[in-house]
């Protein structure tokens, strides 16, 4: 007996069943998010989505700058 025709016996007997439940999933459509996110980080979103809008953008170098910067200015310890 050859190794495909061995594997083949040992084959789930669910597997098309299954393959078929998979097939019913809508993954090409996003699921709804809005339930797991509370109103300041949906505010915060609709906030970047007007800013965008607006031009209000930097480049991506930019933003790699601004976030050493942040980074490096958040981990300094503050003098109390």
């Amino acid at each position: 007996m050859s190794i495909s025709a061995a594997l083949a016996l040992q084959a789930d007997p669910d597997y098309h069943a299954s393959m078929e439940e998979l097939k019913q999933l809508e993954l090409d459509q996003p699921a709804f998010a809005e339930d797991d996110e509370d109103e300041e980080t949906l505010a915060a979103i609709d906030e970047g989505i007007r800013d965008a809008e607006a031009g209000r953008t930097v480049t991506s170098g930019e933003a790699r700058t601004m976030l050493a910067k942040w980074i490096t200015d958040s981990s300094t310890r503050k003098d109390r």
